[in-house]
């Protein structure tokens, strides 16, 4: 199913990678540094280090020479799902204890005064979910996730001293697991589906300077995935395959610096998942299972400091509130949280020619209500409560 070379390099990284529906509103992710993490990515408008490749890269321009980062976030999602119990009263199911890796990998070279190159490796999309698989709600779905790598270049032009744009490739690789429980019981016979795909989007950016002001705008179009795998049933391998349309992002900041060593950015991404319109399933030779799911464009809105103590050292803090898409009328259990909020710290140390940046962060999620009678597969009445993610992450960075 690993049609070329590419294929082969991304389910490499897989292998080692996951990401958590609890870190962002519907599957998407925007945990791309550590740096990024602690400012709650307003990195859009300052686009200063390696990242600048996933966040704005046109910002690409402002370093000099070769620079190199990698890294990691690693998320520790719970949450908890009310259901009814038998009898009465309610039945609480509590998420699997996972700890996800969500790597980022960074490179930048300036050719000239006017032109720098970068490629970026990082999860745009991710979803990770899990519970006993006989819980209450496995008829809709007790294990999923959702994993995917972006491998993007980017050239970016510096037209003047104040501006810089920048345009790129972004080639996505997705990786699709989900299981549930057949019919109206929780002993019922397992559906586990297995699928991949793949689909390209385009990225640009613009940077502006303007005395003690930064601007910029960051965008990653749509990508069109098609994924084509196997739904195992009672030992037997059904042929299955399916298209989602990921949604492009829109990404904005302005960054003041009223003093050399303070920065304040504001920023906001917009999310356009109104094309995320359902999740059909072609399972041959059962025809079409249509999931409908017509969710709604989303904003997260950002606000970052960062405050260098030294010339080595520097402290960072930010807050974002980040919307939630699903469309209530088609909720289920892959992404059991609405609205979050997220608190984010963090710091960065330079040494010589290294760079070590770590952030933690802090997801409350919002509870959803549950109604069975909204028609969705194996729903039942109730709420989602309790939704925390710890977020950490660590970047190490070597500039040539």
């Amino acid at each position: 199913m690993k049609r070329h070379c590419l294929f082969i390099f991304a389910s490499c990284l897989l292998i080692v990678t996951a990401a958590s529906s609890a870190s962002a509103a519907g599957f998407a992710l925007y945990e791309w540094s550590a740096r990024g993490n602690a400012l709650g990515g307003t990195l859009v408008g300052r686009a200063d280090d390696p990242s600048a490749v996933a966040f704005n890269p046109a910002g690409m321009t402002q370093l000099e020479g070769t620079h190199v980062a990698l890294g990691a976030t690693f998320a520790h999602p719970v949450c908890e799902v009310e259901t009814p119990a038998t009898g009465g009263g309610t039945t609480t199911s509590k998420s699997d204890n996972d700890l996800f890796a969500i790597p980022h990998l960074y490179i930048t070279q300036q050719i000239n005064d006017r032109w720098t190159v970068g490629f970026g490796e990082f999860s745009r999309f991710g979803l990770g979910f899990g519970y006993k698989d006989d819980w209450p709600g496995s008829t809709n779905v007790y294990q999923a996730t959702i994993q995917s790598i972006s491998l993007n270049p980017n050239l970016a032009y510096k037209m003047s001293d104040r501006l810089s744009v920048a345009l790129g490739v972004e080639y996505v690789f997705v990786d699709l697991e989900i299981s549930k429980r057949l019919g109206n019981s929780v002993a019922g016979p397992k559906s586990e589906l297995a699928a991949d795909g793949d689909g390209t989007a385009l990225t640009a950016g613009l940077h502006y300077k303007l005395d003690d002001w930064r601007f910029g705008f960051g965008y990653h179009s749509q990508a069109k995935v098609k994924a084509s795998g196997e739904t195992k049933i009672m030992g037997t391998d059904y042929k299955t395959t399916g298209t989602v349309i990921l949604p492009d992002m829109l990404s904005f900041g302005i960054t003041y610096y009223p003093q050399e060593n303070l920065s304040v950015e504001v920023g906001a991404i917009h999310t356009r998942w109104s094309t995320y319109k359902d999740l059909d399933l072609n399972i041959t030779p059962f025809g079409l299972k249509e999931q409908p799911k017509n969710a709604s464009d989303v904003w997260r809105y950002n606000l970052g400091v960062e405050y260098g103590v030294t010339d080595n050292w520097d402290l960072r803090a930010s807050y974002c509130f980040d919307e939630a898409p699903e469309n209530a009328k088609y909720v289920d259990y892959m992404v059991p949280a609405d609205d979050r909020h997220l608190l984010s710290v963090g710091t960065g140390y330079t040494v010589g020619n290294w760079t070590v940046d770590v952030a933690y962060t802090y997801i409350k999620a919002e509870e959803v209500t549950y109604a069975a009678s909204n028609g969705v597969d194996g729903i039942l009445n109730g709420t989602s409560k309790n939704g925390v993610t710890h977020l950490g992450a660590v970047t190490l960075g070597y500039t040539f």
